[in-house]
């Protein structure tokens, strides 16, 4: 089977088709290896291990011959940099960790091998997860596959970019305050963040559960298909000893949903100042879907989200970085330029103990307001950020010029909420000199909804992906990307 055959196959159908004998895993992991070396232009890799996977795919086949079945058995994964696999480098792109092996696995690869899957490679993360676009002094940039002048935004753009150009059928990524989803944005893919605490963080790092982030950071499923992470979600949720925050995931996997008189909640005009015209169309062109398919728009009471930046730094680093500057003390100093000065930054307005349980009871009533403002609808439509895709080193704006963080505000702020949300892309928008760019949307629900806000996402997608370019900048010499 050609590998053109494969890598646009949803990993369930890889899946399926790997059990019916259609073809094998070491076939689809080959295809996929093939994939990933095509596209270093886009610099997503962190680390790639080609003979490992492939001995790994023999055995998924030798199992296959032997009658064995599991939901994913031969389907390769790619996995963010700061999730462990094990006997792989762990470095969570910072050089105070560049030799540091993986003794174990993460819990959520863990449960993807005990699955069958296969772990397919490590992708880019900028360093300590902890910015809205993949860089760092060790790695360098990761280029958008749409333009690589351009970001994949943060902190999981490695697993965005690859997905964007099917060198991988799915992964796992993190969210702390944006970084699935923005990802999934800027490079025209799907992307979930779970219910805050339904997926085990035993095995990340930095393991922000630990710090003031506590219920907020989540692993999640990233693809190129909504419909194949309820699956996945499935697979990874679930309470483990290493985690007490965790907790189970209620319902299972949906594999349509009826539209039809539902609630969609949609946002005032008020909460939408400051977005590009092309993300105002995105929001009302999937309104204007659920309308077509005889869903009910309910506007929503809009929560506060001109703090959400500043709250969410006071919740994340309540102690000024001294912990992460302690963390990455091996690194002496090797930081690309923003996430030294984020460092600076944060050393420079350390909150008193005030000023942060202030903030606790900040975020306590934001996600007390998101929650209730949300009650009640199927999945209500929400901005990822101000614009698509900026250049490197830039924040997205209406007019693709440098903003404020405040381009952030609406994920920050249902980051903090832990409600469920799924990015599809939506429509693509021209920004000039030829360059078109996908637009993504959020629809959050409520808590634990997570599997029918997947299966809304999934029809959604269906519906818009037509109008979605496939991205082509990737493929030129790796000598005219950005590194």
């Amino acid at each position: 089977m050609l590998n053109s055959d494969l890598i646009g196959q949803p990993a369930l159908a890889l899946a399926r088709m790997i059990r019916d004998r259609d073809t094998t895993s070491v076939e689809v992991c080959g295809a996929f290896l093939d994939r990933i070396e095509s596209a270093s232009a886009l610099n997503a890799v962190a680390h790639l291990d080609r003979d490992s996977v492939l001995r790994h795919a023999a055995v998924a086949d030798e199992a296959v011959a032997r009658g064995e079945v599991a939901p994913l058995l031969g389907v390769p994964f790619s996995v963010k940099d700061s999730i462990a696999v094990e006997g792989w480098p762990w470095r969570s792109g910072s050089f105070a960790r560049e030799d540091v092996v993986a003794g174990a696995d993460a819990i959520a690869v863990n449960r993807l091998r005990s699955a069958g899957a296969i772990p397919l490679c490590k992708t880019a993360t900028p360093e300590y997860t902890w910015s809205a676009q993949t860089a760092s002094a060790l790695q360098g940039y990761t280029n958008n596959p749409y333009d690589l002048r351009r970001s994949t935004g943060g902190s999981s753009g490695g697993e965005a970019a690859l997905h964007a150009v099917n060198a991988a059928p799915f992964g796992l990524g993190t969210d702390g305050f944006c970084s699935i989803r923005l990802p999934a944005h800027f490079c025209g893919t799907v992307g979930f963040r779970p219910t805050a605490g339904v997926v085990p963080e035993t095995g990340t790092w930095p393991l922000t559960r630990a710090t003031g982030m506590m219920d907020i950071s989540t692993t999640g499923p990233m693809g190129a298909h909504a419909s194949d992470l309820g699956v996945v979600l499935e697979l990874i949720s679930g309470p483990d000893p290493g985690d007490p925050l965790c907790h189970p995931l209620q319902g299972r996997p949906l594999s349509s949903i009826d539209l039809s008189g539902r609630m969609i909640g949609v946002l005032p005009e008020s909460a939408l100042e400051g977005l590009s015209s092309g993300t105002r169309q995105a929001l009302a062109d999937l309104a204007a879907y659920f309308v077509s398919v005889g869903a009910v728009l309910h506007t929503v009471d809009p929560w506060e989200t001109a703090s959400a930046v500043d709250l969410a730094f006071t919740l994340m680093a309540p102690d000024g970085g001294e912990q992460a500057r302690a963390n990455l003390a091996a690194a002496e100093g090797r930081h690309h330029p923003e996430f030294a000065g984020l460092l600076e930054a944060l050393a420079s307005t350390t909150p008193s103990m005030s000023d942060y349980l202030r903030a606790v009871d900040e975020w306590r009533s934001l996600r007390a307001h998101v929650r209730s403002s949300i009650a009640g609808c199927l999945v209500t439509l929400v901005p990822v950020a101000s614009g698509p895709a900026p250049l490197h080193d830039r924040l997205p704006g209406a007019d693709d010029a440098a903003s404020s963080v405040e381009a952030f505000n609406h994920s920050f702020a249902l980051a903090m909420a832990g409600v469920p949300s799924a990015v599809i892309p939506v429509r693509m928008d021209q920004v000039g000199g030829g360059v078109e760019l996908p637009v993504g949307v959020q629809m959050i629900g409520a808590p634990h909804s997570d599997y029918s806000v997947l299966a809304v996402a999934s029809a959604a997608q269906q519906h818009f992906r037509p109008a979605i370019s496939r991205p082509t900048a990737w493929a030129i010499t790796e000598e005219e990307s950005h590194d």
